[in-house]
């Protein structure tokens, strides 16, 4: 029995990554799940050709990596500051993560099991504790959140 890989992701998510795309941003994506399986899962996904070889997991040597050491690589290796990130997680980690470092946080409170379009009110409010500077339900109004990111008209109704 097959699934429909878009039936896996956060709703709107491909429109997402297509707009940073679209806007030359590089995209990396940073999972605590082992290396290899986060490649499979990308690939399976059909999302793995937005990030390229910038996809980052879990290694044997569990001190060599961590969302934050990920952060800051790729900071140093582009040589930006946090004003050129944006991070987007469900994690509370990832969302402080992010923010420590100086970046915009931006934080989805998915309602998983119902797809309702709505956040969950638990999630949201964890994640506005650490500091999210958005919440999002999910990304079917990624026109509006990206015209938000980048300071363009129509952004001001995202948040």
């Amino acid at each position: 029995r097959s699934v429909d890989p878009a039936s896996m992701l956060v709703p709107g998510a491909t429109a997402v990554l297509e707009g940073l795309q679209r806007r030359g941003v590089n995209l990396y994506l940073a999972s605590g799940t082992d290396e290899t399986y986060v490649r499979d899962e990308a690939e399976l996904l059909g999302v793995d050709h937005f990030f390229g070889s910038r996809i980052h997991g879990a290694v044997d040597d569990y001190r060599s990596f961590s969302k934050q050491q990920v952060i800051e690589r790729i900071m140093q290796e582009n040589r930006v500051d946090g004003e050129s990130l944006v991070g987007f997680g469900d994690g509370y980690v990832e969302i402080d993560n992010v923010k420590s470092s100086g970046g915009i946080a931006v934080a989805v409170a998915s309602d998983e099991s119902g797809r309702s379009g709505k956040p969950d009110a638990w999630k949201r409010e964890r994640l506005l504790g650490v500091g999210a500077d958005v919440i999002v339900p999910d990304f079917s109004e990624a026109d509006q959140l990206l015209a938000w990111l980048w300071r363009e008209p129509g952004g001001e109704d995202a948040v």
